[in-house]
């Protein structure tokens, strides 16, 4: 069986707009195929291609949805593709990546001329600001989790949600700033999760790691040293 995977690539946007287009996305679809988003919450691409797998799919195509598509993703997915290619048993599907839509001409001008409904812009002196965008909350704590898709692609999925939810069961919501960003660099060592004022960077990969990051970093005080791999200001040696 074929099967198609959607790769979309769009941090900044709402769970109910990408729901909407993935959704688009699949129906049209040749045959079976399921849309995900390559950062921030939802199954990553291992777990996407596991259920593709699961369903009896032989020959799964890779397709990038966005315009333009990230040429450093478009270089990093194969190999993560092969990374899970890499552990499965035989018969093995046969992965294929597709060219990013922008070079498509076809998808091209569709897009520059489609027919989409327009607003009228009016004057606004003070359009460009927002309530409350003045000061930071009152955190003790500002908790830095990337959301990338070098990072999401562990069996995480909803990290940040499920993050917060500890937070509030510790009872300290009022005291804690999260704050999802893109790529933090150390890659190999993600998902990573960094905790200031005290600057200390840890690895969490799983629910049990953050249960420990929330009930040892920021009830108790200390730090789970083996999730702990750098803390900011640190001297170490460049690979």
């Amino acid at each position: 069986m074929d099967a198609t995977l959607y790769l979309i690539s769009a941090q900044h946007v709402s769970a109910g707009r990408f729901k909407d287009l993935a959704g688009k996305l699949e129906a049209q679809a040749p045959g079976l195929a399921r849309a995900i988003r390559l950062e921030a919450e939802g199954d990553g691409l291992w777990a996407a291609l596991d259920t593709l797998r699961a369903a009896g799919a032989c020959r799964i195509e890779l397709r990038p949805i966005g315009l333009p598509f990230s040429q450093s993703l478009e270089r990093w997915l194969p190999g993560a593709a092969g990374r899970w290619l890499s552990q499965q048993s035989a018969p093995c599907p046969e992965l294929f990546i597709a060219d990013a839509p922008q070079f498509d001409a076809q998808t091209i001008r569709a897009a520059a001329r489609a027919e989409v409904a327009l607003r009228p812009i009016t004057p606004d002196p003070k359009g460009h600001l927002g309530k409350g965008w003045d000061m930071p909350p009152p955190a003790r704590h500002h908790i830095l989790l990337c959301a990338g898709p070098r990072c999401h692609l562990y069996d995480t999925p909803n990290l940040a949600a499920f993050l917060n939810e500890e937070i509030r069961r510790a009872g300290l919501a009022d005291d804690c700033l999260v704050t999802t960003t893109g790529c933090l660099y150390p890659c190999n060592s993600g998902p990573a999760l960094v905790h200031y004022p005290v600057g200390h960077w840890y690895q969490i990969r799983d629910a049990k790691a953050v249960r420990r990051f929330v009930a040892e970093a920021l009830v108790a005080g200390r730090i789970p040293r083996d999730l702990h791999f750098h803390t900011t200001g640190d001297p170490y040696e460049t690979a």
